[in-house]
């Protein structure tokens, strides 16, 4: 069995202690984006910068 995805929301609430919106908020990322399914280069490199992992 492969390994299991872990959806962004909730990887950030358990690395950031943020809830998504927030989240976004602070760091200037698209919240309605995410909702979308679409992560863009500059949502997954600060998601990266913040050790959390994404496709």
């Amino acid at each position: 069995m492969g390994k299991r995805v872990t959806p962004v929301a909730k990887a950030v609430k358990q690395k950031m202690k943020y809830d998504l919106k927030d989240y976004c908020e602070m760091r200037g990322l698209s919240l309605s984006s995410f909702y979308k399914g679409y992560i863009s280069k500059k949502a997954k490199k600060v998601l990266e910068k913040d050790g959390i992992k994404v496709a």
